[in-house]
């Protein structure tokens, strides 16, 4: 029975995960540009 070629296949499960970083994925940019907004008022 272990000659079987249908025993001998595992089972491949593929799990698929969509969106992610979509709500918290900017708010660093926002923070970066009033950094950069505050650095060029101070040394310009």
């Amino acid at each position: 029975m272990a000659t079987d070629p249908n025993k001998l296949q595992p089972i491949i499960v593929k799990k698929v995960k969509k969106g992610g970083h979509g709500v918290h994925g900017g708010a660093w940019k926002i923070a970066y540009a009033d950094f950069v907004t505050a650095m060029m008022a101070f040394f310009c």
